[in-house]
């Protein structure tokens, strides 16, 4: 179920129209050196309510996903996934303090999680933490560099910045990934409407 819920995400927190097909992901980290601590393995109930709480989520039934992670929670307290989806639901429905609590839970538990490094960065864009952001999604980008709505969220952050060269190089980027999806977005989202009519960012959306 790699990255399958980014629509749900990124459109909350970057505008009002879709992002494509890169967010929520349950990509496992890459196995842990012999020496390193082992990551709590989640039990198979706990990860069942999980699942469809994700699936909830991405149709856009928070109030569902919530109540599913909760109860993923109670079969196994420990589920770093099912606490960084209920992070990230905080975040936008409670406030991004509040997430951001519940997501560093997540990432106690399970420092590699790399959709907990993702949900963090909303979180913190959300709270206009825009520094923090930037340093989550790129470390979702140093595990998977194809990952476009990472790129995309730090040309974001830079334009809430007003940093126009390190946004349009974010942006540029993203697009190579993903033109279709990633123009009309750019074109559209309030991010980027500052730089209406720069002839730089025009060539980038046209």
């Amino acid at each position: 179920m790699k990255y399958i819920i980014a629509a749900a995400l990124l459109a909350a927190l970057l505008g009002t129209a879709g992002c494509g097909n890169s967010g929520k992901s349950d990509s496992q980290p890459a196995p842990a050196a012999s020496s390193a601590p082992q990551v709590h393995t989640i039990s198979k109930e706990s990860e069942d309510l999980y699942v469809k709480a994700v699936t909830a989520y991405g149709k856009g039934d928070r109030l569902s996903a919530l109540e599913l992670a909760n109860r993923a929670l109670e079969k196994d307290s420990k589920n770093y996934k099912a606490l960084s989806l209920k992070g990230i639901i905080q975040a936008f429905d409670v406030s991004p303090e509040e997430g951001i609590k519940t997501i560093n839970q997540s990432l106690s538990i399970n420092p590699s999680y790399v959709q907990a490094f993702f949900d963090m960065a909303m979180a913190q864009k959300l709270g206009k933490h825009y520094d923090e952001s930037i340093r989550y999604f790129q470390k979702v980008l140093d595990r998977d560099p194809q990952n476009t709505w990472s790129w995309y969220g730090i040309a974001t952050c830079y334009a809430d910045k007003r940093d126009k060269p390190n946004a349009l190089k974010y942006l540029q980027k993203a697009i190579e990934l993903d033109p279709k999806a990633v123009k009309p977005q750019a074109a559209a989202q309030d991010h980027f409407q500052w730089l209406h009519g720069d002839s730089d960012f025009q060539s980038l959306v046209k």
